[in-house]
């Protein structure tokens, strides 16, 4: 085997072992996971790691859990709960909070699911997806 074929299999190894403790890391404690994760996501080949989904793209990602982080710009505090909007550079979402909803213009990362809320107006779906927030992340985890 030559030295090229070498480094090669020898990236792939590594690669390959970096992304399963990843995810094995991510399915024992999710902030160890997202940590790592992003940690990783700005080595050079490895930016699909990124564990951020884009706000536009989490309804259609299919995934009912997902990472998001943003700027919060508006917020409401309900009995309860909390109720804030989201916002980053794709878009922007209502996040539903067992917990005090964070200040405006605070910075957030969190784990969330996905829902959607039907809402027919004159026989026609009106409706718009939402998240529930699971999990507020730390902030510098999410920003490194």
């Amino acid at each position: 085997m030559n030295n090229l074929q070498y480094r090669f299999t020898c990236y792939g190894a590594v690669a390959l072992a970096l992304v399963a403790i990843t995810s094995c890391g991510a399915s024992l404690n999710a902030t160890a996971g997202y940590t790592l994760r992003d940690r990783l996501s700005h080595w050079p080949g490895l930016a699909r790691l990124d564990p951020v989904t884009p706000i536009a793209e989490a309804s259609q990602s299919g995934a009912a859990t997902v990472y998001l982080a943003g700027t919060v710009e508006r917020q409401l505090p309900l009995v309860g709960q909390g109720l804030y909007q989201l916002v980053d550079d794709s878009g922007a979402i209502w996040v539903v909070s067992p917990i005090e909803p964070p200040s405006v213009g605070d910075a957030v990362a969190l784990r969330a699911v996905m829902r959607y809320e039907q809402i027919l107006l004159q026989g026609q779906d009106v409706g718009e997806y939402y998240a529930e927030e699971l999990e507020r992340l730390p902030q510098n985890s999410a920003s490194e």
